[in-house]
């Protein structure tokens, strides 16, 4: 059985070898070790070779306008195009009609049939109350101060497959992970379970999700603290995020098993570039490395991408 593990990361494009606004400009041996080329627009070229594939895509999907998550992660996870569906960029949370799209037919759906499928995130008890029985819809909840609670398209595909959703618990047994990489923000603010220090860390968090990996058709990590950082136009938290993003990776490849191919995209630019808190119309990183990382060829728009992972999930 072929296993797909797809390492999502929210709002990172290809930009300028700019150090001032561009986080992805610095010094990330693991980055360009994995890629064999640094992260940035102009180094960024397409590549297929044994074992691994690069590409830059096109987030736009032919409709004017800033990429936006909602539309960006559902064109993802379905093969649709979720903006033409919408008749525009749509996010950051998917309404009725994206969310029809995820509840028929995404990645988690197909891979539920071969060998199972696993949303690799853990969400805390106050998340998880708010959002109630994490259905396909936006639940009204008390998160800190009476906030909105809403699902990302990963979550609605998930659950919308019949996904069961991790939670403290599963965290602290080390069953899911969390977005922040290492997993010290997450233990921090859901301190009413207690976890094991041994689980934190970007090395120990890797191991983690090289463990799902190895045990799931499809495993989806969905890393959304990059998108966050890139709104905030810190260059030092961008910076740090990159940090921790080097080191995970890097600890990740070395944990993966043989038959696993890693996948590594992303929805639209932002973090790339910190001059603007807005989205940008930046291309893409793809990064396909593994067995079945021919599979992702070629490609060279966000509608390419699900296809692939379907054809990698069924190979042999």
């Amino acid at each position: 059985m072929a296993r797909l593990l797809f390492v999502f990361l929210d709002g990172v494009g290809l930009g300028p070898s700019d150090a001032s606004s561009n986080p992805f400009a610095g010094d990330w041996p693991h980055l360009r070790s994995l890629a064999g080329s640094d992260w940035s627009a102009d180094a960024w070229g397409a590549l297929a070779e044994t074992g691994r594939v690069r590409a830059a895509l096109d987030a736009r999907l032919g409709v004017p306008g800033l990429p936006q998550s909602a539309t960006g992660q559902t064109t993802l996870l379905t093969g649709h195009n979720a903006a033409s569906a919408m008749g525009r960029h749509y996010g950051p949370w998917p309404g009725p009609t994206l969310r029809a799209l995820l509840g028929r037919d995404s990645l988690f759906h197909t891979a539920r049939t071969l060998g199972g499928a696993v949303l690799a995130n853990a969400y805390p008890r106050a998340y998880r109350d708010a959002l109630g029985a994490a259905t396909n819809g936006t639940v009204a909840g008390a998160v800190g101060r009476h906030r909105r609670v809403r699902a990302s398209a990963p979550l609605v595909a998930a659950t919308a497959a019949g996904i069961p959703i991790a939670d403290m618990v599963a965290f602290a047994e080390g069953r899911a992970v969390s977005a922040d990489l290492d997993g010290r923000r997450l233990a921090a603010f859901a301190a009413e379970t207690p976890v094991d220090p041994g689980l934190l860390g970007t090395h120990a968090q890797a191991g983690v999700l090289a463990r799902l990996a190895a045990a799931h058709a499809l495993t989806f990590f969905d890393v959304w603290s990059s998108d966050r950082a890139g709104h905030r136009q810190d260059l030092g938290e961008a910076a740090a995020f990159v940090a921790h993003l080097d080191a995970f990776l890097g600890a990740l490849r070395d944990a993966l098993g043989d038959d696993v191919t890693l996948l590594v995209t992303s929805d639209h630019g932002n973090l790339e570039d910190l001059s603007s808190p807005r989205h940008t119309h930046a291309q893409v990183p793809l990064l396909a490395l593994g067995p079945h990382a021919s599979a992702f060829a070629g490609a060279d728009s966000l509608l390419d991408v699900a296809g692939a992972a379907r054809q990698v999930l069924r190979a042999s």
